[in-house]
């Protein structure tokens, strides 16, 4: 089966209810338009047997706990109920209502264990905290305990120089935010000390692999303690990552020579990206790739990953 990994869907409830906050993907541009048909139309037409759904940015939190509570357990809802009734195309990730730890555990238990999900989705950073704040312990103490699969999808930074640099932010901020993560979990020793998650970082993990020497150069610093056994390479090598948005010779190729095909994954994230432009992509990420480790990208590591899915 050829499995995209990040793939998102928008339900009516959740688009309504942050359009009655004044809020759409990003300042400024709406949220795009959504359906299942949507999604399977275009799954058809490039070839993608599966995709395993997720809701991204902007997330779930905004200010009000409650209301994040709530908006992740009817969307939870609505993504099993998505798979339910296409059992042969979806899966997806659970959403969690972070930064509440206890809402999150509580979200967790009551539909992690069901059929529909393979994995959890969670932001790169909730209110300015990122993942590897000890704050999230608890959370990543039991994502470790279930063996979990978690991909990371960026969200805006709690600060950007908006007014400095006149683009849509996501064109710059999801990448930096990503790299943001990936550092933040690698400086807390995260990957050594929750060694059952399997980590999914998207984007090609933004900037990260760009920078992973010049972090190796580093780790003589004490803040850099933290990080263990195989430093910064072996942290950014046991991690994951999607392709989305990131199939050039100079992003793809960067990852490729760090962590080798057997770690990357296909992505679309549609419907935030066109079909014209997931096309464009799956093709330069097999131009860059080859054909035998674009079919590892996109059928033999996500069957390994998540084994229930070509069973």
């Amino acid at each position: 089966m050829r499995i995209d990994v990040h793939h998102h869907a928008i339900f009516p409830d959740y688009m309504s209810r942050l359009a009655g906050l004044g809020i759409g993907a990003q300042p400024g541009i709406p949220l795009p338009g959504w359906s299942a048909a949507d999604s399977l139309a275009m799954m058809d037409r490039l070839g993608i047997d599966l995709a395993v759904l997720s809701v991204g940015s902007p997330g779930f939190y905004f200010g009000d706990a409650g209301l994040a509570r709530e908006l992740c357990r009817k969307t939870n809802d609505d993504l099993a109920a998505t798979v339910g009734a296409h059992p042969r195309r979806f899966r997806a990730f659970v959403a969690l209502p972070l930064p509440s730890v206890e809402d999150a555990l509580a979200e967790l238990d009551r539909v992690a264990a069901g059929e529909a999900f393979v994995g959890v989705g969670l932001l790169t950073n909730y209110a300015g905290r990122y993942l590897g704040d000890p704050a999230f312990d608890p959370v990543l103490e039991e994502l470790d305990r279930r063996g979990s699969v978690v991909h990371v999808h960026p969200t805006l930074p709690a600060h950007y120089p908006a007014a400095e640099i006149d683009l849509r932010p996501s064109l710059i901020e999801y990448v930096f935010d990503s790299t943001r993560a990936l550092v933040n979990l690698t400086l807390n020793g995260v990957h050594h000390r929750f060694p059952g998650i399997t980590w999914i970082f998207s984007h090609c993990g933004g900037t990260a692999p760009y920078l992973a020497g010049r972090l190796a150069i580093a780790e003589p610093l004490p803040e850099l303690a933290r990080v263990g056994d195989g430093g910064v390479h072996g942290a950014m090598r046991s991690f994951h990552y999607d392709i989305a948005l990131a199939t050039t010779p100079y992003a793809l190729g960067s990852v490729e020579r760090l962590v080798g095909a057997e770690r990357l994954l296909i992505g679309s994230d549609f419907p935030f990206v066109d079909e014209r432009t997931v096309r464009a992509c799956l093709a330069e990420a097999a131009e860059v790739l080859g054909a035998g480790p674009m079919d590892t990208v996109a059928r033999e590591n996500p069957a390994r990953l998540f084994p229930t899915l070509t069973n």
